[in-house]
């Protein structure tokens, strides 16, 4: 089996090379699906991740938008003190480049996980038994980890393209696994 290096770098690779147009109407039908999960319809709290378009991680600005309109809080994670923490975000705020160049709300309001009923995660790659990978840093994992330590078992929600597929990832024990996974053409439930 390839290592968890190479294949990360195969899937970035992959995804890196669509064109603006798949990428943007990939994203669309991910956002689509997205929106029909009974966990996120029901969420009154959603962690979701703002999108970092140079890597064509699915686009989570219109997500965001329309889980807004629906009346939900939504927050963002940021990276403070090595760890993930979630931010209160709003739509059409000001962003700055968090330390991965991720997008991070300027306004630094923390919001308790305990108040999050489902997480929006960016994905490098996802399996058939809903093995998440992300960039290697391990800042999810740990975060997921914690979350279900203190009794929170919030819905995990992996965004991703088909292409990111695959039957079997390279796993460690500290890889925390996946309740869905959403693509371009559907909702993969896994658990």
């Amino acid at each position: 089996m390839e290592s968890k290096q190479l294949v990360r770098s195969k899937l970035l690779a992959a995804r890196r090379a669509l064109s603006e147009d798949a990428w943007q109407g990939m994203s669309a039908a991910v956002v689509s699906e997205v929106l029909k999960i009974n966990e996120v319809t029901r969420a009154k709290c959603v962690m979701a991740y703002l999108s970092i378009a140079s890597s064509r991680e699915v686009a989570t600005d219109e997500l965001c938008r329309k889980l807004h309109e629906a009346g939900k809080r939504i927050t963002v994670p940021a990276v403070t003190a090595d760890r993930l923490v979630p931010l209160e975000y709003l739509p059409g705020e000001s962003l700055i480049a968090g330390i991965f160049g991720q997008p991070e709300p300027v306004r630094r309001t923390p919001v308790d996980s305990a108040e999050l009923d489902a997480i929006l995660l960016p994905v490098v790659g996802i399996d058939s038994a809903g093995r998440r990978m992300g960039y290697g840093k391990g800042y999810y994992d740990r975060f997921l980890s914690e979350l279900a330590a203190s009794g929170m078992n919030p819905c995990r929600i992996g965004l991703a393209f088909s292409l990111q597929f695959l039957r079997h990832l390279p796993a460690d024990p500290w890889d925390e696994a996946l309740d869905y996974a959403v693509h371009e053409g559907g909702a993969v439930r896994f658990n």
